[in-house]
């Protein structure tokens, strides 16, 4: 019997989040170091999509499929494939720039707030992992 302990789809899809956490501060990153760069606009990346296509990765191989001939074909749902946007409705500057610092400081926070919470979810799959190996050492 093969047993695969770290290639779960659990721990795949939360390595696909972590990842598209990392790329997120990097473009608050690079939004705030252009706070004061005439006509630079915004960047951000979807999360609603980022979740929404880990999960249909992990349920169905990558893309979401027809089961039945009276299912509604699905579209994808906003920006998807680490796909980065620019977000509408910001309220520009005169130079034309739109970064709010308050909007940035506000995404750098919740982009810490999932990282700390995926850490610590995988932290838990790997105590559990310890304790299964670390007890069946000492049965013996």
């Amino acid at each position: 019997m093969y047993l695969d302990l770290f290639g779960s789809k659990t721990l795949n899809a939360m390595e696909g989040y972590l990842g598209r956490l990392s790329q997120r501060q990097q473009i608050v990153a690079s939004n705030l170091a252009n706070i004061d760069t005439p006509g630079y606009k915004t960047k951000d990346i979807s999360f609603h999509a980022t979740i929404d296509e880990l999960l249909t990765e992990q349920s169905s191989g990558g893309h979401l499929r027809m089961t039945r001939e009276r299912h509604i074909e699905a579209e994808p749902y906003g920006p998807t494939n680490n796909m980065v946007f620019e977000p509408q409705g910001l309220i520009e500057r005169a130079d034309k720039n739109n970064v709010d610092i308050d909007w940035e400081m506000m995404k750098l926070s919740e982009t810490s707030f999932g990282y700390s919470m995926m850490t610590q979810l995988l932290r838990g799959k790997y105590q559990k992992l310890s304790t299964s190996i670390n007890e069946g050492s000492s049965s013996r």
